[in-house]
């Protein structure tokens, strides 16, 4: 857990990084970076961080990852991404079910096919699919809910 490193007193990294011969700076800096690598951190980051360890640049060496836990972000950045996953998979299935009730009334154009699945607002689908069931024509649901698809 790299926010409990930030808690090793600042005296003893100095003596560390005073009293430390170079090989050991460099061994030091190989591992975090090996470490730092397995938990995906960019090559960047983990470059400019074992440069400051062999450099002997021990202040604030921690600090910036005191609120950074890969762990909980990546958890984060999943949960996000399932989310809206999810949103994409219900808004394309109201899409298709909007296409569905048009095309028994007709055929579908490609420009209106294509703006029905486009959508994401899920308010707009619903309305969308109310007006769909009780359009008489196609026509009459362009007209009525995406009258810019008409005139085009």
């Amino acid at each position: 857990e790299f926010h409990e490193l930030a808690e090793i007193p600042d005296d003893y990294l100095e003596k560390i990084s005073r009293d430390s011969p170079e090989s050991l700076l460099k061994l030091i800096a190989k591992i975090i970076a090996a470490f730092l690598h397995r938990l995906n951190i960019p090559k960047e980051e983990i470059g400019d961080f074992t440069d400051q360890i062999e450099r002997r640049d021990f202040t604030m060496l921690f600090e910036h990852f005191e609120a950074y836990d890969v762990q909980t972000e990546r958890a984060k950045a999943r949960a996000k991404g399932e989310a809206e996953g999810q949103a994409r998979g219900k808004a394309r299935g109201k899409a298709d079910s909007i296409l569905l009730l048009l095309s028994d009334l007709g055929a579908v154009p490609e420009a209106l096919r294509e703006r029905i699945m486009d959508e994401t607002d899920m308010e707009c689908l619903d309305q969308w699919i109310r007006g769909a069931a009780r359009a008489s024509s196609v026509e009459e649901f362009t007209e009525k809910y995406l009258p810019d698809l008409k005139e085009a």
